[in-house]
């Protein structure tokens, strides 16, 4: 499916083909190398969180940077995001 560029069998249908299709090839990217089977080859939370804000902006950018049905829009929800991931003490 992925190999050949068929990420619409991939995409939640409800969606109705309302998305940014550059974004989410970066996002399967993303979960691609998130389970490599070398954890050296993994990236960091730090890059997940990155590139995952890249997808955001690219999916703002598509929709002209406008909130999505009076939900959050995907800018508002970028700035929960932190770059820096730190374990808290148990």
């Amino acid at each position: 499916m992925l190999t050949k560029g068929d990420i619409e069998n991939v995409v939640d249908p409800r969606l109705n083909r309302e998305y940014e299709p550059t974004s989410v090839w970066k996002a399967l990217e993303i979960a691609i190398s998130c389970v490599n089977p070398s954890s050296e080859k993994r990236p960091n939370m730090s890059q997940v969180i990155n590139e995952l804000k890249e997808c955001l902006t690219l999916e703002n950018s598509r929709q002209g940077g406008r909130p999505d049905m009076g939900s959050k829009s995907s800018v508002e929800l970028s700035r929960s995001f932190t770059t820096e991931v730190t374990p808290s003490a148990r």
